[in-house]
């Protein structure tokens, strides 16, 4: 097949939630089909990774996103009762880009969108299939956070929630497919046809094994992108709220806080006694290792998270909030632990810290489950059927979870 991969961004390198989903979806597509890739590249580092997902795609357009204009651009959709996200993502650039590609190869044989952000886009291609990946619902991630701002900004939030639900309705009729990462993210979405509704989970690359995971470090660690706010809230939550309990506890404990674009208030905590900001890490899974527990004390969460997937794949305890596991299939107390409560949360980590040898049972049953039911391969395997492969349409609808069968009139984008 031809396939047009439509993405919100560049889709590497794979070091964050949204772009291992979407760099894992062009590879795997790539081993046995043609990939084309429209994106855009909304760090100016990035672009030095074009080069990268050459290797993968015949072709790609990834045009950079000035982040001031584009934001511009929301805020005046949203005066004129239109989605800001759709606005920050409008750009002719990238529909005549689209419209070039489809020319040069003719007709494509599917178009896959990643994110309602980039849905408008697929009207500008040329292909009898067109699927969209919401991956998790955007409108219900704004509602979500809606509780940790506070007026005028909260009531533009509520806008978008509300304007960005009947988009995703929109959009679901309009395409003549939809994913979503599981079907806890469909259970009470509004929309009555659900035949042209797939299920397709996020994947994990487990780590090579090692002889020594280190499970007497005394290092509790948390890693992703601090650039992202409900991040930014977990660190500052676990801080200020259960890491004094933890030193009490484990006074010779640290926490160490990794990922790219720490803002002001997450530096400052490194003035609390035992915090280390280590900001971005050329390799998370390799930090990881270091640490004895990993922590995601996600108070705002959709999805699988990736995050936890990693830590679990790297055989490290995870302590998790509720909602950070909530797209998990796990076992509590076996793959993983949940503090409930700030309290709870405390103990379960200082407990950990204290019980080695629970890390490293508690450690290796969380490897062996994401290899079990998160390898890419198989989480990825569905995809062919859902894009339309008259040859795999059969094993894409019998494989992965919620996979069902296209209509055969498909649905036009407009």
């Amino acid at each position: 097949m031809r396939i047009l991969y439509i993405a919100h961004r560049i889709p590497y390198p794979p070091n964050k939630g949204d772009k291992i989903r979407s760099f894992n979806m062009v590879k795997h597509l790539s081993a046995r089909h043609d990939v084309h890739c429209a994106c855009f590249v909304d760090e100016p580092s990035d672009m030095q990774y074009v080069t990268n997902l050459q290797e993968y795609c015949v072709e790609v357009v990834a045009l950079p996103l000035n982040r001031k204009r584009a934001s511009i651009r929301a805020m005046m959709d949203l005066a004129v009762d239109e989605t800001g996200t759709e606005g920050f993502y409008r750009d002719r650039r990238m529909a005549k880009a689209i419209e070039s590609m489809s020319a040069r190869v003719g007709s494509f044989d599917a178009v896959l969108v990643y994110s309602s952000s980039m849905g408008q886009y697929a009207k500008y291609a040329r292909a009898p299939r067109k699927i969209l990946d919401f991956c998790d619902l955007d409108s219900r991630k704004w509602a979500a956070s809606l509780r940790m701002h506070w007026p005028p900004k909260s009531w533009l939030m509520a806008a978008e929630v509300h304007r960005l639900a009947e988009l995703e309705k929109k959009l679901y009729r309009r395409f003549d497919g939809s994913i979503l990462i599981g079907e806890h993210e469909a259970d009470d979405w509004d929309i009555v046809d659900r035949d042209r509704l797939f299920f397709v989970g996020n994947g994990v690359t487990l780590p090579a094994p090692i002889d020594d995971y280190g499970y007497d470090s005394n290092t509790v660690g948390f890693v992703g992108d601090l650039g992202y706010h409900p991040n930014q809230d977990a660190v500052r939550w676990f801080v200020r709220h259960v890491w004094q309990d933890v030193r009490a506890r484990s006074p010779q404990a640290t926490f160490c806080i990794a990922g790219r674009c720490p803002p002001r208030s997450v530096r400052r905590l490194a003035a609390v006694p035992g915090v280390r900001v280590v900001g971005a890490v050329p390799d998370a899974v390799k930090q990881i290792l270091k640490w004895q527990v990993v922590v995601a004390p996600l108070r705002v969460a959709r999805g699988i998270q990736n995050k936890v997937l990693e830590a679990m794949a790297a055989g490290r305890p995870v302590v998790a909030t509720v909602p950070a596991v909530s797209g998990i299939g796990v076992t509590e107390g076996k793959h993983l632990l949940i503090g409930g409560s700030a309290q709870a949360f405390a103990r379960q980590v200082a407990m950990l810290l204290a019980d080695p040898q629970r890390c490293r049972v508690m450690g290796a049953c969380a490897r062996a489950y994401v290899a079990k039911n998160h390898d890419w391969n198989a989480i990825l395997a569905p995809l062919e059927g859902i894009l339309g492969s008259a040859g795999d349409a059969e094993a894409g609808r019998d494989s992965g979870e919620g996979v069902r069968k296209l209509p055969r009139s498909p649905v036009a984008v407009h």
